[in-house]
């Protein structure tokens, strides 16, 4: 009777540990295929993009911005941008820094970056509006970029203005390479700001220093600000 248990509980066993297989490769499957899917949006998202960025390119500056809609800081494709660092965010949490696909679309998105921060300048010199790019070179591993990513995040918040190009040394990228030579770039964390290199972590308030717009900035917010007040007090 217990010999007869004994081979009804490892036949039960062995069932479930093959359903339990069988199982996961079902979900191991689904998983590869909705990341499989994601990098064929993201791939499409990039064909948009550079479609936009060659349009663009091409056109005149009345063109470019419609003074009604659109802010300086709106030129280029800064919103699709990030749009697919955000896909691209996901896509590494999921399979690793390292993954072969996830290498490769880092390296697409560097080209892209490249070529908005080169749009943005050429429309501040052909159509005399003023822009302010940061480039900002880090490396994955590299503790001091952590905090610089977090400052960062904090000045796109603090002003929209501002564009800033997260490029990651690491990607092995030759457009990249070469915009790290042109600036000196030596190490991690790195911002360029207004063609000038800056080496090491930097803080807000440092960060502010070397932007001259930014007082102009607080000053119409401060302007603004006042205006409202004046205008809700007359009401009462």
């Amino acid at each position: 009777m217990n010999k007869k248990r004994y081979i009804y509980t490892f036949i039960i066993t062995l069932a479930i540990f093959f359903f339990s297989i069988w199982l996961s490769n079902v979900f191991s499957d689904k998983k590869v295929q909705s990341l499989r899917d994601l990098e064929s949006r993201i791939n499409l998202d990039i064909l948009s993009v550079e479609t936009r960025f060659s349009l663009l390119q091409k056109t005149s500056c009345e063109h470019i911005v419609d003074n009604d809609n659109k802010k300086d800081s709106d030129i280029g494709f800064n919103v699709d941008l990030n749009n697919v660092a955000l896909k691209i965010k996901s896509l590494e949490n999921q399979l690793g820094y390292e993954n072969y696909d996830v290498v490769s679309l880092k390296k697409y998105y560097s080209l892209l970056q490249i070529k908005d921060y080169l749009l943005a300048k050429e429309f501040h010199d052909r159509c005399k509006k003023n822009t302010v790019s940061i480039l900002y070179f880090y490396d994955t591993d590299c503790t001091d970029c952590a905090k610089q990513s977090i400052i960062l995040d904090k000045i796109i918040s603090d002003y929209p203005e501002i564009r800033v190009y997260y490029l990651d040394r690491k990607t092995n990228n030759p457009a990249l390479d070469t915009l790290s030579s042109i600036f000196k770039v030596t190490q991690s964390p790195t911002l360029v700001i207004a063609e000038k290199t800056y080496t090491g972590f930097q803080d807000v308030s440092s960060i502010e220093s070397y932007i001259p717009d930014i007082k102009i900035w607080k000053a119409l917010k401060e302007k603004a600000a006042s205006s409202t007040a004046t205008t809700s007090s007359t009401k009462r």
